[in-house]
């Protein structure tokens, strides 16, 4: 009786931890919330087969772990540079024809574990598709033109504005000018903090999506 009024009290703490940290944790994870659910997980076992530990003990852990998750997760929400260091960045891994053999050999993927996803989705020919993009949480995207006889995609869209925050790096990447960023925000009426999400799309077009 003890343990099943153990298991119902931790299920139930645990089930709540799920619903604060948010719904990102019931899907596709991220590396560090993967470490957090397998960390809650081995936390509501222990006080349930050790009668002798407790309870409150697995509780505050419990309630700490979450409190870490959050708090990473309002970190990554605000700051691009935690985001990129604690879940990483997305790796072009298949650009038009070529392979990005530096982005493979960092990932620890070779060409099998490209093809086998490639059917997975329900693409068998490379010559099919534009881009193959490793996620940060491991899945692999395909980008690929609606049908054999719709317009090849020239270039994926190009990140400049996430959240409110310019995206340096990719200005430098990619060879954009600050200034024409300024022009066109100025044109729309528009602040970098009034962006949610504003892009160069393959015209070289500047797309922005107010918050």
């Amino acid at each position: 009786m003890i343990v099943a009024i153990r298991a119902v009290i931790l299920y139930a703490v645990l089930l709540f931890a799920m619903r604060i940290m948010g719904k990102g944790d019931l899907g596709e994870l991220q590396p560090f919330d993967l470490v957090v659910s397998l960390v809650l997980a081995e936390l509501a076992v222990m006080p349930m087969e050790d009668l002798d530990a407790p309870l409150f003990h697995g509780l505050m852990a419990t309630s700490v772990v979450m409190f870490l998750q959050c708090l990473i997760s309002y970190i990554t929400l605000k700051s691009n540079s935690a985001r990129k260091i604690i879940c990483g960045t997305p790796s072009i891994i298949y650009d038009h024809g070529k392979f990005n053999i530096k982005d493979m050999n960092k990932l620890r993927i070779n060409i099998n574990d490209v093809l086998g996803q490639m059917r997975l989705k329900g693409y068998y020919n490379f010559k099919d598709i534009d881009y193959v993009i490793m996620e940060t949480n491991g899945d692999v995207s395909i980008v690929a033109p609606e049908s054999q006889t719709a317009d090849r995609i020239k270039r994926i869209p190009i990140a400049m504005i996430l959240d409110g925050k310019i995206m340096y790096n990719n200005l430098e990447k990619f060879n954009v000018s600050k200034e024409d960023l300024d022009k066109s925000l100025k044109k729309e009426n528009l602040r970098y903090k009034d962006v949610l999400y504003g892009f160069i799309d393959e015209n070289d077009k500047f797309v922005f999506y107010k918050r």
